[in-house]
This record gives structure tokens, sequence and C-alpha cells, in this order.
């Protein structure tokens, strides 16, 4: 009896070790109980000037936090990733696809900056232009 409790635990433990594995492996976007981050939320939480993600990656570099700064760039990233998925309050989709692919790229640009600890790549990535795409589509 003592051996098959054993036994069932250790199968369930390798089980969610290979979701988890599984899961780790997929690309940063929203999990099925997950809700889709909305245009307003990623612009709030990603460029607010003092509180957004933009602004505490710059502060975690200049501290030569690289790991914070990691972390704000990978939730940055996913913002990216998902920002072409919601619908413009305006403006042809056309051009809302080609700004929302260029933004998820300069967010996987920061991304990878923050990994190889690379402040010039990241300033780079960084210098989004916000006005093509709020003028076109806000």
């Amino acid at each position: 009896m003592f051996r098959k409790l054993i036994r069932a635990s250790l199968f369930a433990a390798l089980g969610m070790t290979a979701v988890l594995l599984a899961y780790g492996s997929v690309t940063a976007s929203p999990a099925a109980d997950e809700k889709l981050p909305d245009i307003s939320e990623i612009m709030k939480k990603g460029h607010n000037k003092t509180e957004g993600y933009v602004a505490k990656i710059n502060a975690a570099v200049k501290d030569g936090k690289w790991e914070d700064a990691q972390k704000y760039a990978k939730t940055l990233a996913f913002f990216g990733e998902n920002l072409g998925k919601n619908k413009p309050p305006k403006g042809d989709a056309a051009s809302w696809k080609k700004l929302t692919d260029k933004y998820a790229e300069s967010t996987k640009a920061a991304l990878k900056a923050t990994d190889d600890k690379d402040a010039k790549a990241l300033k780079a990535a960084l210098n989004i232009n916000c006005k093509a795409c709020h003028d076109a589509h806000k």
C-alpha cells in the first residue's frame, strides 16, 4: 500500500514537471484562463512615465540591477507580443499590424538586451516611436 502511494506520488510529480517544462518552452502568450491585456492596460503598465515597465527597466539598468530589468522586460515583451491581438479604436488593419509588429520587435529586442546586459542595445530597442501609432490609431 505504502509503495503504491509513493509510486503514485512520483508519477504525479513527474507529470507536473513535464507540464511545467512544456509550458516554459511556449512563447509568452496568455494562458487559456488568462485574459488578453487590452490596449489601455498595455500602454498604462508599459509606458507610464514613472511606474511603467519602460521606466522601471531604465531605472533598474541605471542602478546595475539587470535581473530586475530582465523581469520588467519580460512583461513588456509579453505586452508587445499581444498588443496586435487587440482591435485599434481607429485606423486600418494593415497599419495596425505593421505598427504592432514593429512594437513587438522592439520589446523583444529590449528583452534580449537585458539578457545580454547591453545598455546600448537596450536604449535603441526602447526608442519606440509612439507618435506614429497614436496618430493613426488612437
